[in-house]
């Protein structure tokens, strides 16, 4: 158990690499400390919780306490002819679980390699990836409430997922702590692989392995994604909407080679990426803070962006794409 006090600096705890601090800092290793921290100490207000900090963009200095899982962890709970459920820490990072999954021959979370983070973001954050979201998986969360240290499990449909959405952002819910996920994985074979990039690379491979899909996710990911320990980012930036057929086959009269998926039998999914490019947003920039040449969708800090050079250059990007299209792009990073 840890606890600092008098602004302690969460640089190493965000990818973008920005230099920001908070008032106090408590990170725990176990379900004990947890509790006790907070049945018996006086915490400064607002309180945040932190993991990997992949998905999160600092505006300033943090005036409260920032709460850091570092519980780690990988346990079979249950199994089944056909499934196995997996608890695992809120403080594992994810792609390690994954590779484990892997590794074991459980299907259900290959998809989702190398995206960075806690397990403890993916249900709160609900990642997804190639057709993949954590809620495909993620049987319970469990949790503690930081105003009362009590336990409380939420079941998949208590979660309330959504698009990168989950009950844990809502403002009645963000007090309550992920220290355990229990996934729920296959143990025949089961692949989802009809999405995007990852269908195309993979449409003459006869015979499909865990190994090839997750290799197959790791090369796609490298080659557009840049590597946050040298570039500061936060993945991808903005989430793609989705709007009303009717409103869609009204842009597409516009922009006939729009990328696009189907999101409902009334709803499509357009490419955030590919209206930030072929919207003219590609060359925008802020100071450090620029949109990143192999995939626009990520917002990059190339030295010393502060947080309002990137704040700046999201928001330059929302309008230009808003005049042009209609759509307001919504940042799937939080800012704080």
């Amino acid at each position: 158990m840890l606890m600092q006090k008098d602004f302690f600096s969460l640089k190493k705890h965000n990818t973008f690499g920005l230099d920001v601090k908070t008032r106090c800092f408590f990170e725990f290793s176990n379900l004990q400390e947890l509790q006790h921290f907070c049945k018996n100490t006086v915490v400064q207000q607002p309180i945040f919780i932190l993991g990997g900090g992949s998905n999160v963009l600092f505006t300033k200095d943090f005036p409260g306490t920032v709460i850091h899982p570092r519980n780690t962890g990988i346990q079979i709970v249950k199994e089944t002819e056909t499934q196995v459920f997996v608890s695992v820490a809120a403080g594992e990072i994810w792609d390690d679980f994954v590779q484990w999954a892997v590794s074991h021959n459980y299907y259900g979370v290959e998809n989702l390699s190398i995206i960075p983070g806690h397990v403890g973001a993916s249900a709160i954050q609900n990642i997804g990836a190639y057709g993949v979201e954590a809620k495909d998986v993620i049987h319970t969360v469990q949790t503690i409430n930081l105003q009362t240290g009590e336990l409380r499990t939420f079941s998949n449909a208590e979660c309330l997922f959504d698009y990168r959405k989950s009950v844990f952002k809502s403002p009645d819910f963000q007090l309550f702590c992920v220290y355990e996920v229990t996934f729920v994985l296959s143990k025949i074979p089961r692949y989802t692989c009809n999405y995007g990039a990852l269908s195309h690379e993979l449409k003459t491979t006869p015979h499909l392995s865990l190994e090839l899909v997750r290799n197959t996710v790791i090369r796609i990911r490298e080659l557009k994604l840049p590597d946050y320990t040298k570039i500061g980012n936060a993945g991808s930036f903005f989430k793609n909407p989705v709007i009303p057929l009717e409103q869609f086959k009204i842009l597409q009269k516009s922009f006939p080679h729009i990328v696009h998926y189907p999101a409902s039998e009334n709803h499509v999914k357009i490419a955030a990426a590919w209206l930030i490019e072929n919207l003219g947003c590609k060359q925008f920039q802020y100071g450090d803070a620029r949109v990143y040449e192999k995939q626009a969708l990520v917002l990059i800090n190339a030295g010393n962006a502060r947080a309002q050079d990137i704040l700046s250059l999201a928001q330059k990007i929302q309008n230009h794409v808003h005049k042009a299209s209609g759509i307001m792009l919504e940042p799937e990073v939080i800012y704080v």
